[in-house]
């Protein structure tokens, strides 16, 4: 196994041990809530930066509209996988409220939703295993959607030219979100969809434990799967093409595979960082999809490394590092800002991080490295022997 996926799960497991740890002693509730949430958005967003990285530091697309695959991750999950479970408990829920859940979508979003959501999350509570199966329903439905969605958008990233892609991959996020935010039948609109526990049975603070180990279990599997992507003949034909695209192409490279099966894979996992995101809130409302989180995605990768999975998750932390210690001190450097509003704080310290990084250090913390293949002698010798 890759010496960085075994760095990277010890690392995982000693911050869940950690957040156990502090459970032992009251005293530091504060310091271990703040330690877990700021564990839980560098999982998910790990991997939601590491699907980036495969896009725009291996292939180089112009990845401009990524926030639309969290859309769509949060519309599996809200949209789709809770009315499943409202389908499940359809005749519990309606001899508690006195009325079908889904009779009227707009009657549910607007008077119903957090008191059937109570009662599914009671049966929840008491068939763990039926959860656990509503999780994988949901994370399974996000990635395949988002998988198609990108298989739609290889086909014109086969035809225009990198600017005007995207461009065509921002405005398309943006049109997804309006559309979806203002359609109330997709995940209540402007509402929002409050989203059934899938971890209902774990209770009170174990709730926020359980749901990190469970997360992080998921960015060493999409570790895993994009350093085999990276370093396997996959991975050189993609930095190939790249650095030299017409070069690949005589050599056989063909240039249109390739970046159907990237987007398609980036986009799945992309898909699976939106439902994290929604299961990990228990609600979502679609028009908070901004476009801003496409830019703070490339801020990581740009910060990290391109083309280097592992500075791709040290960007990740370090951003939220960051940001997390500018919340916690924001007023204390209200005074020396001379009184101005420090809420806007975090994007002026990014902001010039983005330009001294791009000015000094391009290549990121962590730069791109090139790729170790099995020297022709070694081959040679393993097979004689």
């Amino acid at each position: 196994m890759n010496r960085h996926v075994v760095v990277l799960a010890a690392l995982v497991a000693l911050a869940v041990a950690l957040s156990v740890l502090l459970a032992l002693f009251p005293e530091l509730k504060g310091i271990r809530i703040l330690l877990e949430n700021l564990l839980i958005y560098i999982t998910i967003y790990g991997i939601y930066v590491l699907s980036l990285n495969l896009e725009v530091g291996y292939l180089g697309i112009p990845q401009f509209g990524k926030v639309m695959f969290l859309t769509i991750g949060a519309i599996a999950v809200g949209g789709i996988a809770t009315k499943l479970m409202l389908l499940i408990y359809q005749s519990v829920v309606a001899s508690s409220i006195g009325v079908s859940p889904l009779s009227n979508i707009h009657n549910y979003c607007t008077l119903y939703q957090y008191s059937v959501i109570s009662i599914v999350n009671q049966q929840l509570a008491l068939n763990p295993v039926l959860g656990l199966g509503y999780l994988l329903f949901g994370i399974i439905l996000a990635m395949i959607l988002s998988a198609v969605l990108g298989l739609l958008f290889a086909y014109p990233a086969i035809r225009l030219k990198e600017d005007y892609l995207g461009i065509l991959l921002l405005v398309s996020a943006e049109f997804i979100r309006i559309v979806t935010y203002y359609a109330t039948p997709v995940a209540c609109g402007v509402n929002g969809a409050v989203i059934p526990d899938p971890f209902a049975w774990a209770v009170g603070e174990e709730r926020t434990l359980v749901f990190l180990a469970a997360s992080a279990l998921f960015l060493v599997v999409a570790f895993l799967v994009f350093q085999r992507l990276g370093n396997s003949p996959f991975g050189r034909a993609l930095r190939a093409i790249r650095d030299a695209e017409t070069a690949a192409s005589v050599f056989g490279k063909d240039i249109v595979k390739f970046r159907i099966r990237v987007l398609a894979v980036s986009s799945a996992f992309g898909g699976l960082a939106g439902a994290l995101l929604a299961y990990y809130f228990d609600y979502t409302i679609l028009g908070t999809f901004l476009p801003i989180y496409t830019f703070i995605g490339w801020t990581m990768l740009i910060l990290g490394g391109m083309g280097n999975n592992v500075g791709a998750l040290i960007g990740v932390a370090l951003y939220y590092g960051v940001s997390t210690l500018l919340d916690i001190y924001k007023n204390s450097l209200q005074a020396l800002l001379f009184g101005a509003d420090p809420t806007y704080l975090e994007y002026v310290v990014f902001g010039l991080a983005i330009i001294l990084v791009l000015m000094y250090r391009p290549q990121g913390i962590v730069p791109e490295k090139p790729v170790k293949t099995v020297d022709l002698e070694r081959i040679r010798k393993s097979t004689k022997s």
